[in-house]
C-alpha cells in the first residue's frame, strides 16, 4: 500500500493505493468491524482520505474513489456515516456501483460523526456540540463542495442525499445562493424538510415533552446521541445474524425504529454488517431541530426561545428556510410507506419548489420503507439503477 499525504489550502488528503487482490469471495461477515476505508481497501478500489476544515474549525473526514468521470457527492442520513454508502458491498452498495460506472465518488461525513469527532481549536464538549442540521448545511457541506470542486478543477458536481443528507441540501441552498450555481443535479432520497404529518410513533411524545428533553438534556450534560459505540455495534451484529436465537431482538428494533415489518427487506447476510455500523452519532440539538419541527409544523431554523431568537434572529420566532429560492434541478425519490419522508410532507415541500426536474414515487404497495433506500435488499432495482442512468443521462448531455 502506497500513502502519500499532500497539504492543500488548510486541507489533506491521503491516498491509498491497493497493491494486493482484493479477496471478494472472502466471509463477508468479517465486513461487520471495517471502517469506510477498509471497506475500499478491501474491495480493491483505489481510495483518498481528505481531511476538510471547516470555516468554524471541524475537522471533516471524507472519502473519495477517484475516476476521470463527474464528481458526485453522496451525503448521509441522520446518525449515519459515509459507511451507509458501502456496507451492502460491491453488488449493492451506491458507491461502488457509481464508481464502477466511472464516476468521482466522494462520501461526506458530518461533524460529530465517528469520522468527523476533532476540533483544532479545543473547545468543551458543550461547545462542540453546539450544533444542528443547520450548520451541518451552512458549513460542512460547502466546505466539502468547495474542496471538491477545488480538487477535480470542476465547476459543478451533482448532489446525492438521503434523509438528513436532503435536509442539509436545503438549508444550504436556501440560505447560501451561490451554491445554487455549483450542483447540477441533486438527487434526493427520502427527502426530509416539512415533518408535520410523520408516522413515527414516538413523535407525538417528544413533541409534547421536548422543553423537557432539553432540560434533561443541558442538566445532565447530554450533547452527543447515539455514538458509535463498538461492544453496542458488537451486539447488534450478533443478534442481527441469520441463525442468531435473539433474532426477534434485532426484528423488534428495526419495526419499532423504522416500521421496517419485514427483517428480509434488508440484505439478510449483510444485515450483521449494517448493524454493525449504525449508529454513527450526532449531536442532541440535531435531533432536537427536527423535534422542533414536528412541534411547530414549520421548516424553520433552531428555535432558542423568544429573547434569545430577538437577538439571533430579531423575531420572536425562528424565520423559516426560504426552499422556494432553491434553483438546482432536483429528481426527489419518495415511498409512500416512509415513516420520516411522509408523502404528505413532501407534498408541502414539492408545492414551494420550482425546480423539480422529476418526482419518483415508490407505491404502497412495494413497502419500500426508510431504511431502505441505502440498506435494502431491493435497492438496485428500486433506487440504484434509476439514479445511475439519471447520472448517465446528465454526463450524455
Amino acid at each position: 500500500m502506497i500513502i502519500d499525504s499532500i497539504a492543500n489550502g488548510g486541507t489533506c488528503f491521503f491516498s491509498y493505493n491497493n497493491t494486493r487482490k482484493a479477496n471478494k469471495g472472502s466471509n463477508q461477515s468479517s465486513d461487520a468491524f471495517l471502517n469506510s476505508l477498509q471497506l475500499l481497501q478491501k474491495y480493491n478500489y483505489p481510495t483518498e482520505e481528505h481531511v476538510i476544515v471547516t470555516k468554524d474549525g471541524y475537522k471533516l473526514r471524507s472519502f473519495r474513489i477517484p475516476r476521470n468521470g463527474p464528481p458526485v457527492l453522496l451525503v448521509h442520513g441522520i446518525g449515519d456515516s459515509s459507511d451507509c454508502w458501502l456496507v451492502l458491498g460491491p453488488k449493492h452498495s451506491l458507491a461502488f456501483l457509481l464508481a464502477d460506472a466511472g464516476f468521482d465518488v466522494w462520501l461526506f461525513n458530518a461533524r460529530g460523526n465517528r469520522y468527523s469527532k476533532e476540533n483544532p481549536r479545543r473547545i468543551n464538549q458543550k461547545q462542540y456540540w453546539d450544533f444542528s442540521y443547520e450548520e451541518i448545511g451552512i458549513l460542512d457541506l460547502p466546505a466539502t463542495i468547495d474542496h471538491i470542486l477545488n480538487i477535480t478543477r470542476r465547476s459543478k458536481l451533482t448532489y446525492i442525499g438521503f434523509s438528513q443528507g436532503t435536509t442539509v441540501f436545503f438549508v444550504m441552498c436556501s440560505m447560501l445562493a451561490e451554491y445554487n450555481s455549483l450542483i447540477d443535479h441533486a438527487i434526493l432520497l427520502a427527502p426530509v424538510a416539512w415533518i408535520k404529518y410523520t408516522k413515527f410513533p414516538l413523535i407525538d411524545f417528544f413533541s409534547r415533552n421536548l422543553k423537557n428533553l432539553t432540560l434533561y438534556a443541558k442538566n445532565n450534560k447530554v450533547y452527543e446521541v447515539f455514538p458509535f459505540n463498538h461492544q453496542l455495534n458488537k451486539f447488534h451484529a450478533t443478534v442481527c445474524q441469520v441463525n442468531s436465537p435473539f433474532r426477534l431482538l434485532c426484528e423488534l428494533e428495526y419495526y419499532i425504529d423504522f416500521g421496517l415489518k419485514k427483517i428480509t427487506n434488508l440484505l439478510a447476510d449483510r444485515l450483521p454488517v449494517i448493524a454493525s455500523h449504525i449508529p454513527a452519532g450526532s449531536s442532541a440539538k440535531t435531533f432536537f431541530h427536527f423535534i422542533q419541527g414536528h412541534a411547530n409544523k414549520r421548516f424553520q431554523r433552531y428555535d432558542y426561545g423568544i429573547e434569545k431568537n430577538k437577538k439571533r434572529y430579531t423575531s420572536l420566532s425562528p424565520p423559516e428556510y426560504s426552499v422556494s429560492l432553491i434553483s438546482v434541478p432536483m429528481t426527489l425519490v419518495v415511498s409512500e410507506v416512509d415513516w420520516f419522508s411522509d408523502i404528505d410532507d413532501v407534498g408541502i415541500l414539492i408545492r414551494k419548489l420550482k425546480t423539480v426536474d422529476k418526482f419518483i414515487n415508490i407505491n404502497e404497495s412495494v413497502q419500500f420503507t426508510h431504511l431502505e433506500f441505502v440498506y435494502g435488499s431491493r435497492v438496485n432495482t428500486v433506487i440504484n439503477k434509476p439514479v445511475i442512468n439519471i447520472l448517465e443521462n446528465l454526463r450524455n448531455k
